[in-house]
């Protein structure tokens, strides 16, 4: 695999699958073992079901990518997402609603395909989400 190529599958992702809601394009590049490791779904049919969900819960999400930075094997995307979510991603203990809007999605790849995917969302915005009066 190329640098090229993980770079185009992150891309693809963010660009065209989360900001255009081009859900179809999945099976294009996710293997059909590929894990999701906030479902614990395997398969291209996990990824749909994390990125729909993700979409139907923030109508109209706007998708902002800041970085992408890619090896032959391992896709890493920073980005920000703009909308109004319908349910929170959490609550704090002094129940504010928590929405972290900076995420890092992490992909590994094997011959071409996504076979591996984490997202982490920026603790310092959580932090002071939960932290607010």
């Amino acid at each position: 695999m190329t640098v090229e190529r993980s770079t185009e599958v992150m891309a693809t992702y963010l660009g065209e699958v989360l900001g255009k809601r081009r859900f179809e394009l999945i099976p294009e590049f996710v293997d059909d073992e590929m894990l999701d490791h906030a479902t614990g779904m395997r398969g291209p049919s996990a990824l749909h079901a994390h990125a729909t969900g993700f979409c139907e819960n923030i109508p109209g999400v706007e998708i902002e990518v800041e970085s992408i930075v890619a090896t032959e094997d391992a896709a890493f995307g920073i980005w920000n997402w703009k909308g109004e979510p319908i349910q929170s991603m959490g609550k704090s203990e002094n129940g504010n609603s928590v929405f972290p809007q900076r995420v890092l999605s992490v992909f590994r790849l094997s011959g071409g395909m996504l076979i591996d995917y984490e997202a982490f969302v920026d603790a310092g915005q959580v932090r002071a989400q939960i932290s607010a009066p």
